[in-house]
């Protein structure tokens, strides 16, 4: 059958009266609606009760006509309405779907289909309906079924073609229904952004020359000027598809007569965009300005629309500047990414004039981007109005003792919150300008940063030493105890503090108390000629003596006690000394006080050991020191 001959059957075959069965347009459609269903069930896990949801739209009738749809739930096809009576997802889905006559020659007719068997039953007798060619069907139902195919295939929205391609094919029993007035293929080929032009029903216009795809670079220019002093640009431009070429040609001209900022600009800005149309970043970029002042007034959608079909934005991105518009916080991660545009600048200006509070951010984001500096007062505002999860940002930027106590400052609103940034760089700090950035901070989050204080760095430890002792003698842990730290740790008025002079001896001798305070080399030999001094205890003496220490060291510390009147000390110096196998400088006397010492231990050793029986033979090392001998 030819191309001509084809529409012209289906003409003469509407003309002669013949009706499809009105219960094939039922029963066809619900299987439609069904299958549509499941698939979006497949993809969603639920079924949706909107037909449209789907992507169900029913053949209307030949002139294009449709019953009317009560509500969002149903559609009209011709003679027929469908509706989506149940619908649900996992974990038990219901699909229940309804097709009701419409029209006097199938009013009273109802067919559902429930469940998802895909079973239809006529209502009234609830007999299940016999299966239907739906193929066959369409084919009588749709004068333009053999056009649809084709489409669906091909597309046929462009040309011209070339007499073989089977887009010519489609269009000429497209245009030839319409010609004829068939309502479906009227309106059809109305909406055709092509068809027109290339099979005019009437002389195409102007609007559709330009925006087809026949015209010449030349004619377009031409066109474009014709329309634009008719004032009927605008109109062509947006009133129906038009096409790349013709939009490169009329686009630039409706911006040079200042249609963008306008009512019309979002739409001009999408095309503008969806071409890549270079003009676009010239009005992005030198009109930045009016154009936010213009978006200002506009509702939030259409600032949402712009900013992303026109300018291009991420949507968190242009999530981040509305909440700007609003006068609120945004999420820094969004801004920090790439530089602001010129519209994104002139929106920040924008965003200074209403919302004072927030005239600081656009400082700190154009630091995050490397982009310049926040001056001190800018960042002290910022961390003073920021959501204190927004703080952590103050890590990517450059800190000084200024910006470290704005952030410390947010303790009390922002409990724990300043306490990653702060040890990240304290360390770094000359003391005097740790002391007034840590002021702010309790106690308890002090010591959380006792490890970043560097107080293991003797000069450090020395410098912030009365600070630590004024704020919480806790910080003292790990403290590099330096011979001027511990002079003053022997003062009263600190040591008091621990517990008095002899506590402090003893808290520094013995590194297993707490706070353990870590003296130096030279603090430590400072330490035992002060505990020595006066009538230290033998436990103390013993302490002394049996360090590691140089035989100049140990004959310095060590030659007073050794010969002191008290034995005991004597004892304790000698046995120490022994230790080491150090016998220099130990006098007669000491060492008889050991050995005496000694004595007494081993009968008390034997004593104690008697019922245990004899030892094994051989020799073993005498555990106080004083040297080796028989069983």
């Amino acid at each position: 059958m030819g191309i001509a001959t084809g529409w012209l059957w289906v003409v003469l075959a509407m003309a002669s009266g013949a009706s499809p069965d009105p219960s094939a347009e039922a029963v066809c459609g619900l299987s439609a609606l069904y299958a549509a269903e499941r698939a979006f069930f497949g993809e969603k896990d639920r079924h949706d009760l909107r037909p449209a949801a789907v992507g169900f739209l029913p053949l209307p009738c030949t002139d294009g006509t449709r019953p009317p749809a009560p509500n969002d739930h149903s559609v009209g096809g011709c003679r027929f309405v469908f509706t989506v009576l149940e619908a649900s997802g996992v974990p038990d889905p219901v699909l229940k779907l309804e097709a009701r006559g419409m029209t006097p020659d199938t009013q009273g007719l109802r067919f559902l289909m429930e469940g998802l068997e895909g079973v239809i039953t006529r209502a009234g007798p609830d007999a299940r309906v016999a299966p239907v060619d739906c193929e066959a069907w369409a084919k009588q139902a749709d004068p333009l079924f053999r056009y649809h195919a084709i489409v669906s295939e091909f597309d046929c929205i462009g040309g011209p073609y070339a007499p073989e391609h089977p887009c010519t094919e489609a269009l000429t029993q497209l245009v030839g229904l319409a010609r004829e007035g068939v309502g479906v293929a009227r309106m059809e080929y109305a909406a055709h952004p092509t068809a027109r032009e290339l099979y005019p029903l009437t002389p195409p216009t102007p609007a559709m020359l330009l925006c087809g795809v026949t015209a010449t670079p030349q004619q377009r220019g031409q066109l474009v000027e014709r329309l634009a002093r008719q004032k009927q640009l605008l109109d062509a431009v947006l009133t129906a598809p038009c096409q790349p070429e013709g939009l490169r040609v009329a686009l630039p001209r409706l911006f040079q007569e200042g249609a963008c900022p306008g009512p019309q600009c979002l739409a001009l800005m999408s095309l503008a965009q969806r071409i890549r149309l270079p003009e676009r970043t010239t009005i992005l970029e030198g009109r930045a300005g009016p154009l936010v002042q213009w978006l200002w007034g506009q509702p939030a959608t259409v600032q949402r629309d712009f900013l992303s079909q026109a300018v291009d934005l991420p949507s968190d991105r242009i999530d981040a500047l509305l909440r700007l518009r609003k006068g609120e916080w945004p999420n820094l991660q969004s801004l920090q990414r790439d530089p602001f545009t010129p519209l994104e600048n002139a929106w920040f200006d924008q965003v200074r004039r209403e919302h004072p509070s927030l005239s600081t951010l656009q400082d700190i984001v154009r630091e995050l981007q490397e982009q310049g500096t926040a001056s001190t007062a800018a960042f002290k505002l910022w961390t003073e109005a920021t959501p204190c999860s927004e703080l952590s940002y103050a890590n990517d930027m450059a800190m000084s003792a200024a910006r470290l106590l704005a952030i410390a400052n947010t303790e009390v609103r922002c409990p724990g919150e300043p306490l990653s940034i702060l040890s990240r760089h304290i360390a770094k700090l000359p003391p005097g300008e740790l002391i007034g950035v840590l002021q702010p901070l309790p106690v308890a989050h002090l010591r959380m940063l006792r490890n970043e204080l560097g107080l293991d760095n003797p000069a450090r430890a020395e410098a912030l030493f009365d600070w630590v002792m004024e704020r919480d003698t806790g910080l003292l842990d790990g403290l590099a105890a330096t011979p001027a730290v511990v002079k003053k740790l022997l003062t009263p008025p600190h040591a008091d503090r621990l517990g008095g002079r002899e506590a402090v001896l003893d808290l520094l001798l013995d590194w297993q108390r707490s706070p353990r305070i870590t003296p130096t080399n030279e603090g430590m030999f400072f330490l035992m000629a002060e505990a020595l001094k006066g009538t230290p205890s033998a436990a103390r003496v013993r302490n002394v003596a049996e360090r590691n220490l140089r035989p100049e060291d140990r004959q310095r510390l060590l030659s007073g006690i050794l010969r002191s009147q008290d034995p005991r000390l004597q004892a304790a110096a000698a046995a120490g000394a022994a230790d080491w196998k150090a016998s220099s400088g130990i006098t007669a006397p000491a060492a008889q006080a050991c050995l005496a010492e000694a004595r007494v231990t081993l009968e008390c050793m034997a004593t104690q050991s008697s019922a245990l029986g004899p030892p094994p033979p051989g020799t073993r090392q005498f555990l106080f020191g004083c040297g080796t001998g028989p069983q």
